[in-house]
Protein backbone atom coordinates (compact mmCIF):
# COMPACT_ATOMS: atom_id res chain seq x y z
CA UNK A 1 0.00 0.00 0.00
CA UNK A 2 2.56 2.23 0.60
CA UNK A 3 4.27 2.14 -2.80
CA UNK A 4 1.54 2.44 -4.60
CA UNK A 5 0.35 5.79 -2.60
CA UNK A 6 3.69 7.34 -3.66
CA UNK A 7 2.88 5.64 -7.21
CA UNK A 8 -0.34 7.83 -7.65
CA UNK A 9 1.18 10.60 -6.25
CA UNK A 10 3.96 10.17 -8.78
CA UNK A 11 0.67 10.68 -11.25
CA UNK A 12 -0.25 13.69 -9.95
CA UNK A 13 3.24 15.13 -10.24
CA UNK A 14 3.66 13.85 -14.00
CA UNK A 15 -0.46 15.69 -14.62
CA UNK A 16 0.52 18.71 -12.95
CA UNK A 17 4.06 18.73 -15.58
CA UNK A 18 2.01 17.90 -18.39
CA UNK A 19 -0.53 20.61 -17.91
CA UNK A 20 2.69 23.17 -17.59
CA UNK A 21 3.75 21.81 -21.12
CA UNK A 22 0.80 22.58 -22.63
CA UNK A 23 0.68 25.85 -21.22
CA UNK A 24 -2.40 24.96 -18.84
CA UNK A 25 -0.58 26.89 -16.16
CA UNK A 26 -3.45 27.14 -13.58
CA UNK A 27 -4.48 23.74 -13.93
CA UNK A 28 -0.69 22.47 -13.63
CA UNK A 29 -0.77 24.77 -10.11
CA UNK A 30 -3.89 23.05 -8.87
CA UNK A 31 -2.48 20.01 -9.26
CA UNK A 32 0.46 20.60 -7.72
CA UNK A 33 -0.99 22.14 -4.65
CA UNK A 34 -3.48 19.43 -4.09
CA UNK A 35 -0.49 17.23 -4.39
CA UNK A 36 1.82 19.02 -1.97
CA UNK A 37 -1.15 18.69 0.93
CA UNK A 38 -1.35 14.83 -0.39
CA UNK A 39 2.23 15.01 0.73
CA UNK A 40 4.82 17.36 1.63
CA UNK A 41 7.96 16.01 0.49
CA UNK A 42 7.30 17.69 -2.90
CA UNK A 43 8.59 21.06 -1.17
CA UNK A 44 11.67 19.56 -2.94
CA UNK A 45 10.72 20.82 -5.94
CA UNK A 46 8.00 23.61 -4.94
CA UNK A 47 11.00 26.61 -5.83
CA UNK A 48 10.51 25.30 -9.38
CA UNK A 49 6.95 25.90 -9.57
CA UNK A 50 7.44 29.20 -7.88
CA UNK A 51 9.79 30.50 -10.09
CA UNK A 52 8.44 29.65 -13.18
CA UNK A 53 5.32 30.77 -12.38
CA UNK A 54 5.63 34.05 -11.08
CA UNK A 55 8.39 34.70 -14.33
CA UNK A 56 6.54 32.53 -17.15
CA UNK A 57 2.84 33.66 -15.89
CA UNK A 58 2.54 36.48 -14.01
CA UNK A 59 4.91 38.33 -16.60
CA UNK A 60 3.96 38.37 -20.36
CA UNK A 61 6.83 39.38 -21.89
CA UNK A 62 10.61 39.79 -22.25
CA UNK A 63 12.91 42.13 -23.63
CA UNK A 64 14.83 41.24 -27.16
CA UNK A 65 18.07 40.06 -24.66
CA UNK A 66 15.50 37.77 -22.63
CA UNK A 67 15.63 39.81 -19.53
CA UNK A 68 11.95 40.51 -17.71
CA UNK A 69 10.04 43.53 -19.21
CA UNK A 70 8.83 44.62 -15.80
CA UNK A 71 5.69 46.41 -16.95
CA UNK A 72 4.30 43.11 -18.41
CA UNK A 73 3.67 41.98 -14.98
CA UNK A 74 -0.40 40.85 -14.73
CA UNK A 75 -1.52 40.79 -10.90
CA UNK A 76 -4.59 39.12 -12.04
CA UNK A 77 -2.75 36.67 -13.15
CA UNK A 78 -0.88 36.61 -9.47
CA UNK A 79 -4.02 37.00 -7.63
CA UNK A 80 -5.15 33.83 -9.34
CA UNK A 81 -2.31 31.20 -8.80
CA UNK A 82 -3.14 33.15 -5.17
CA UNK A 83 -6.66 31.70 -4.52
CA UNK A 84 -5.67 28.02 -5.83
CA UNK A 85 -2.98 27.77 -3.47
CA UNK A 86 -5.26 29.60 -0.56
CA UNK A 87 -8.06 27.27 -0.96
CA UNK A 88 -6.29 24.30 -1.71
CA UNK A 89 -4.40 24.58 1.49
CA UNK A 90 -7.15 26.16 3.29
CA UNK A 91 -9.20 22.86 2.26
CA UNK A 92 -6.79 20.95 3.82
CA UNK A 93 -5.66 22.55 6.98
CA UNK A 94 -8.93 24.40 8.01
CA UNK A 95 -10.29 21.74 10.36
CA UNK A 96 -6.59 21.64 12.31
CA UNK A 97 -7.03 25.20 12.62
CA UNK A 98 -10.31 25.59 13.61
CA UNK A 99 -9.67 22.58 16.39
CA UNK A 100 -6.64 24.21 17.21
CA UNK A 101 -4.12 21.25 16.18
CA UNK A 102 -2.11 22.73 13.53
CA UNK A 103 1.02 22.86 15.47
CA UNK A 104 0.55 18.72 16.39
CA UNK A 105 0.47 18.43 12.61
CA UNK A 106 3.30 20.05 11.87
CA UNK A 107 5.31 19.13 14.07
CA UNK A 108 4.31 15.56 12.53
CA UNK A 109 5.17 17.07 8.72
CA UNK A 110 8.30 17.88 9.75
CA UNK A 111 9.72 15.29 12.69
CA UNK A 112 13.51 16.65 13.00
CA UNK A 113 13.98 14.10 15.98
CA UNK A 114 14.41 11.55 13.34
CA UNK A 115 17.84 12.31 12.32
CA UNK A 116 19.88 13.41 9.71
CA UNK A 117 19.49 10.06 7.41
CA UNK A 118 16.98 7.32 7.49
CA UNK A 119 17.64 3.99 8.45
CA UNK A 120 18.13 3.43 4.93
CA UNK A 121 20.92 5.62 3.78
CA UNK A 122 20.33 7.61 1.03
CA UNK A 123 23.11 7.75 -1.35
CA UNK A 124 23.57 11.63 -1.10
CA UNK A 125 25.73 13.96 0.07
CA UNK A 126 25.69 12.87 4.18
CA UNK A 127 25.75 9.35 3.56
CA UNK A 128 29.46 10.35 2.25
CA UNK A 129 29.93 12.34 5.39
CA UNK A 130 28.48 9.58 7.75
CA UNK A 131 31.32 7.32 5.83
CA UNK A 132 34.17 9.68 5.96
CA UNK A 133 33.38 10.12 10.14
CA UNK A 134 32.95 6.48 10.59
CA UNK A 135 36.46 5.79 9.13
CA UNK A 136 37.96 8.68 10.97
CA UNK A 137 36.36 7.24 13.99
CA UNK A 138 38.60 3.80 13.57
CA UNK A 139 41.65 5.40 12.05
CA UNK A 140 41.21 7.78 15.75
CA UNK A 141 41.09 4.45 17.79
CA UNK A 142 43.99 2.45 16.01
CA UNK A 143 46.37 5.42 16.21
CA UNK A 144 45.37 5.86 19.63
CA UNK A 145 44.46 9.60 19.27
CA UNK A 146 40.85 8.56 20.72
CA UNK A 147 39.34 6.90 23.65
CA UNK A 148 36.40 4.14 22.29
CA UNK A 149 34.31 4.23 25.26
CA UNK A 150 34.03 8.21 24.31
CA UNK A 151 32.95 7.54 20.90
CA UNK A 152 28.66 7.81 20.49
CA UNK A 153 27.27 4.98 20.41
CA UNK A 154 26.99 3.43 16.45
CA UNK A 155 23.28 4.52 16.16
CA UNK A 156 23.12 5.63 12.93
CA UNK A 157 24.33 2.21 11.42
CA UNK A 158 21.66 0.39 13.38
CA UNK A 159 18.76 0.53 11.69
CA UNK A 160 17.38 2.95 13.66
CA UNK A 161 15.73 6.39 12.80
CA UNK A 162 16.44 8.81 15.35
CA UNK A 163 18.95 11.91 15.92
CA UNK A 164 23.02 10.69 16.54
CA UNK A 165 26.17 12.59 17.39
CA UNK A 166 29.09 12.13 14.69
CA UNK A 167 32.17 10.66 16.15
CA UNK A 168 34.63 12.81 14.55
CA UNK A 169 33.13 15.85 12.21
CA UNK A 170 30.08 18.34 13.41
CA UNK A 171 27.50 16.80 13.48
CA UNK A 172 25.36 18.48 11.12
CA UNK A 173 21.68 20.12 12.05
CA UNK A 174 18.75 20.48 10.18
CA UNK A 175 19.20 24.43 9.20
CA UNK A 176 22.67 23.31 8.22
CA UNK A 177 20.62 21.09 5.61
CA UNK A 178 18.63 23.79 5.01
CA UNK A 179 21.40 26.23 3.73
CA UNK A 180 23.06 23.66 1.82
CA UNK A 181 19.91 22.53 -0.15
CA UNK A 182 18.73 26.08 -1.19
CA UNK A 183 22.33 26.98 -2.21
CA UNK A 184 22.25 23.80 -4.55
CA UNK A 185 18.84 24.85 -5.77
CA UNK A 186 19.58 28.36 -6.42
CA UNK A 187 21.48 28.24 -9.60
CA UNK A 188 18.55 26.34 -11.32
CA UNK A 189 16.02 28.92 -9.96
CA UNK A 190 17.88 32.26 -10.92
CA UNK A 191 19.00 30.63 -14.16
CA UNK A 192 15.07 30.07 -14.80
CA UNK A 193 14.33 33.75 -13.55
CA UNK A 194 16.59 35.29 -15.81
CA UNK A 195 16.46 33.13 -18.83
CA UNK A 196 12.63 31.33 -18.61
CA UNK A 197 13.26 29.82 -22.06
CA UNK A 198 9.59 27.86 -21.95
CA UNK A 199 8.33 24.74 -20.05
CA UNK A 200 11.22 22.18 -20.41
CA UNK A 201 13.36 24.95 -18.73
CA UNK A 202 10.93 24.72 -15.64
CA UNK A 203 10.83 20.53 -16.06
CA UNK A 204 14.94 20.90 -16.00
CA UNK A 205 15.06 23.36 -12.79
CA UNK A 206 12.45 20.90 -11.51
CA UNK A 207 14.89 18.05 -11.85
CA UNK A 208 18.14 19.75 -10.11
CA UNK A 209 15.44 21.14 -6.96
CA UNK A 210 14.55 17.48 -6.68
CA UNK A 211 18.26 16.00 -6.88
CA UNK A 212 19.51 18.77 -4.67
CA UNK A 213 17.01 18.36 -1.88
CA UNK A 214 18.11 14.81 -2.55
CA UNK A 215 21.61 15.35 -2.03
CA UNK A 216 21.85 17.89 0.80
CA UNK A 217 17.94 17.22 2.26
CA UNK A 218 17.47 16.34 6.42
CA UNK A 219 16.40 12.85 6.49
CA UNK A 220 16.24 12.07 2.83
CA UNK A 221 14.07 8.64 2.14
CA UNK A 222 16.15 6.74 -0.70
CA UNK A 223 12.72 6.40 -2.82
CA UNK A 224 12.90 10.18 -2.40
CA UNK A 225 15.56 9.88 -6.01
CA UNK A 226 12.03 9.23 -7.95
CA UNK A 227 11.24 13.07 -8.06
CA UNK A 228 14.18 13.35 -10.06
CA UNK A 229 14.28 9.75 -12.10
CA UNK A 230 10.55 10.00 -13.60
CA UNK A 231 10.35 13.46 -15.00
CA UNK A 232 13.68 13.02 -16.44
CA UNK A 233 11.99 10.64 -18.26
CA UNK A 234 10.08 12.98 -20.25
CA UNK A 235 13.15 15.23 -21.53
CA UNK A 236 14.83 11.48 -22.33
CA UNK A 237 13.21 10.55 -25.37
CA UNK A 238 13.89 13.73 -26.69
CA UNK A 239 17.40 14.50 -26.22
CA UNK A 240 20.61 11.61 -26.82
CA UNK A 241 22.48 13.80 -24.24
CA UNK A 242 19.41 13.66 -21.67
CA UNK A 243 18.91 9.77 -22.37
CA UNK A 244 22.45 9.38 -21.51
CA UNK A 245 22.16 10.99 -18.02
CA UNK A 246 18.48 9.08 -17.51
CA UNK A 247 20.15 5.65 -17.83
CA UNK A 248 22.94 6.75 -15.32
CA UNK A 249 20.55 8.22 -13.08
CA UNK A 250 17.79 5.31 -13.04
CA UNK A 251 20.45 2.62 -13.04
CA UNK A 252 22.12 4.14 -10.08
CA UNK A 253 18.86 5.11 -8.37
CA UNK A 254 17.09 2.43 -8.29
CA UNK A 255 19.84 0.11 -7.04
CA UNK A 256 20.11 1.91 -4.34
CA UNK A 257 15.86 1.04 -3.67
CA UNK A 258 17.29 -2.59 -3.79
CA UNK A 259 17.09 -2.72 0.06
CA UNK A 260 13.36 -1.76 0.17
CA UNK A 261 12.64 -4.83 -1.37
CA UNK A 262 10.31 -7.67 0.24
CA UNK A 263 12.79 -10.50 2.16
CA UNK A 264 11.89 -13.02 4.85
CA UNK A 265 13.45 -10.36 7.11
CA UNK A 266 10.96 -7.44 6.76
CA UNK A 267 8.51 -10.06 6.46
CA UNK A 268 9.13 -10.96 10.33
CA UNK A 269 9.23 -7.23 11.33
CA UNK A 270 5.57 -7.02 9.54
CA UNK A 271 4.61 -9.71 11.68
CA UNK A 272 6.14 -8.00 14.89
CA UNK A 273 4.50 -4.57 13.95
CA UNK A 274 1.10 -6.62 13.59
CA UNK A 275 2.01 -8.22 17.41
CA UNK A 276 2.93 -4.02 18.71
CA UNK A 277 -0.56 -3.10 17.33
CA UNK A 278 -2.45 -6.01 17.94
CA UNK A 279 -4.50 -4.79 21.33
CA UNK A 280 -6.11 -2.03 19.46
CA UNK A 281 -7.97 -5.09 17.51
CA UNK A 282 -11.10 -6.10 18.97
CA UNK A 283 -11.08 -9.77 20.99
CA UNK A 284 -13.50 -12.41 19.78
CA UNK A 285 -14.72 -14.59 22.48
CA UNK A 286 -14.12 -18.19 22.39
CA UNK A 287 -17.44 -20.15 22.21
Amino acid sequence: VHFQYNGFLFGFLLLSVAKHLQSQHLQGALLFAILLNLKHIYLYVAPAYGIFLLRSFCFTQDHRDGSIRWSSFRPLRLLALSGIVISVFAVSFGPFVVMGQLSQVLLRLFPFKRGLCHAYWAPNIWALYNSVDKVLAVLGVRLKLLEEAELPRASMTGGLVQEFQHSVLPSISPSITLVCTLLSVLPAVVSIWRRPRGSRAFLRCLLLCALGSFMFGWHVHEKAILIAILPLSILAVESREDAGIFLVLTTTGHYSLFPLLYTPAGKQDVLQGYRNVSFLLPKVPKE
